[in-house]
């Protein structure tokens, strides 16, 4: 997939892989978090669920929330 991308794009890709530690938090805890390092989306592991979720800035200056539920 990923080669046919470049193939029909002509450039390279360039992929940074970054590795965060951190421990299950609520929503507001990642957004206070999310404003604290100033960009404008976090990942991090939902205190609840235990699901790798992600807080994100919307246009508009609201907030958005994807969580990702791992099927085996």
């Amino acid at each position: 997939l990923v080669e046919g991308l470049l193939q029909r794009h002509g450039r390279s890709l360039v992929v940074r892989e970054k590795t965060h530690e951190g421990t299950p938090m609520t929503l507001e805890q990642a957004l206070y978090e999310m404003e604290l390092v100033g960009h404008d989306f976090f990942l991090f592991m939902e205190k609840d669920s235990m699901r790798p979720s992600v807080v994100y800035l919307r246009k508009g200056y609201d907030y958005g929330v994807i969580h990702l539920d791992v099927t085996e």
